[in-house]
Formats: structure tokens, C-alpha cells, sequence
């Protein structure tokens, strides 16, 4: 992690879960930080708590990046502000669990807008930014759900394929220009994603669940070896590696299974 001491990074969806985790780990490494997602008051209280606990500076942007125009209104806030961007985390989203037909479209359509859109956006803008400076860093955080069909999380899994793809493409394409770039892909996690969603999860599945820390550390570790996609734990990687010899009309039952509710 020394990797970033004295750099900045951006981290999007910043104020629980996975994000706040990544803010910890990498203000303890030394990195200032810019903390963005929509709720300022926890993004605020976090903001208080990393200075005065690690002494780096810890910018707070209060945006909902699930609007279009979000994307470039965000980096140019940055650019007003003098904050070149070394380590890029796009990791805000969110789902709904249910069947397509049953979510309302204005929920599809804010759920791509967000982790596909605003997710592209920010990525060319800051990588372009990097490569005119010599290079950076930027991890996509994709899920689990990016290897294989999501029945009940339909555009969530969507979205989340399209991430994967997105990192592996850009892993070989920005290699040239000094630009590391990764995909991390979790399982289940406990955040507070799933009380969003409307997903339960209990049983024997609550034993796959991993922590944000445990999480953040894979993709911040993974990002730095270069990695362009990053899986965390054991029991994920062995279902991935296991998918591939799965025929593809049986995937989407093996999805739907993972992720039913209750």
C-alpha cells in the first residue's frame, strides 16, 4: 500500500461499505483522499474521523453520480479545486432485487446510468488525465455477478458484466501509457447494499459473507500488481474457475440460486 502514501485517490460511493472501507485502508497508508457519494453529513463525519486519526487531507464532494452530466460536473470540480487524481476507485452502485417487469424502469434506468455511464465518463476523464501526467492507478469494482447471468438482479448483473469487460479491455490498452486498471469482483458482502436491495440472506449463505475490509484490501492490493481482475476470497475463486465448464443455459439457474432472497 505504500504504493499511494502522499497520492490522492477518488473514491465514489464513499461514505459506507466497501468505499469507506478503501477510504480507511488507504488514509492509513498516507493518501489524501477525496470522498465522494450523495449523503455529505456521513461523508463529513468520515472526513473528521481519517484526518484526525491519520493526518492526511480528506476533500468532501457531495454528488449523485446516478445524473447524467454527473461525470464530467464531478472532474471539474476536481480540476477547479487542484486535485490531479492518482488512484481512481469507481465503486458506488446500487440494485433492487426483484424481476425486471416488477422494478420500476426509472430504477433500471438511474442503476445503468450509474455503473455504466457515469463509470465510463469517469474513467476516460481521469485516464485521460493520468496519461497526460505519466500514468495512475483505477480500480472498477464489478461484482461477482459480472461471470454469469443475475436473474432477479437483471441490469444490476448487467452492468456489472459490463465493468468486467470494460477493465479487462482497458487492462491491455492502457498498459502503454503506465495505467493500471482492475475489475474487482466480490461476492456476497456485508454492507448495506443488500438492506438496499431488498435481497435477504440468511442459512448456510450467510457463511460466504466477507468483510468490506477483507474486500477493499483485495482490490487495493490487486490494482497495484496490475491485475485486471481481482476476485477475493477463496470459495469466489473457486466458483468462478468452476463456471466456466457450467453449459450457459444452466448459469442463470446457478445466478438465480446465489441470489434469491432468503
Amino acid at each position: 500500500m505504500q504504493t499511494f502514501r502522499n497520492k490522492t485517490a477518488l473514491i465514489t460511493g464513499a461514505s459506507a461499505g466497501i468505499g469507506e472501507a478503501f477510504a480507511r485502508q488507504l488514509a492509513a497508508a498516507g493518501c489524501h483522499l477525496i470522498l465522494v457519494a450523495r449523503r455529505e453529513d456521513r461523508l463529513t463525519a468520515l472526513q473528521q474521523s481519517l484526518q484526525a486519526d491519520y493526518g492526511v487531507q480528506v476533500t468532501v464532494l457531495s454528488q449523485d453520480l446516478a445524473q447524467p452530466g454527473s461525470a464530467r460536473a464531478l472532474f471539474d470540480r476536481t480540476q477547479a479545486l487542484n486535485l490531479p487524481v492518482d488512484l481512481l476507485i469507481n465503486n458506488a452502485g446500487f440494485a433492487q432485487h426483484g424481476y425486471l417487469l416488477e422494478v420500476p424502469l426509472e430504477v433500471h434506468s438511474r442503476m445503468i446510468q450509474l455503473m455504466v455511464t457515469t463509470l465510463t465518463e469517469l474513467t476516460w476523464l481521469y485516464g485521460a488525465d493520468m496519461r497526460r501526467r505519466g500514468g495512475g492507478h483505477i480500480l472498477l469494482v464489478s461484482s461477482l455477478l459480472g461471470f454469469l447471468p443475475g436473474p432477479q438482479f437483471a441490469s444490476y448483473a448487467g452492468a456489472k458484466a459490463f465493468v468486467l469487460n470494460f477493465a479487462e479491455s482497458l487492462s491491455r490498452e492502457l498498459r502503454p501509457h503506465n495505467i493500471r486498471i482492475s475489475a474487482l469482483c466480490p461476492g456476497g458482502t456485508a454492507t448495506e447494499f443488500m438492506d438496499v436491495s431488498g435481497q435477504k440472506i440468511e442459512g448456510l449463505r450467510t457463511l460466504a459473507i466477507m468483510s468490506s475490509d477483507a474486500v477493499a484490501r483485495a482490490g487495493l492490493n490487486g490494482v497495484v500488481r496490475g491485475k485486471a481482475s481481482v476476485v477475493p476470497g477463496l470459495l469466489y475463486k473457486v466458483a468462478v474457475f468452476a463456471i466456466r465448464f457450467v453449459p450457459r443455459q444452466l448459469q442463470a439457474v446457478f445466478g438465480e440460486a446465489a441470489t434469491r432472497s432468503g
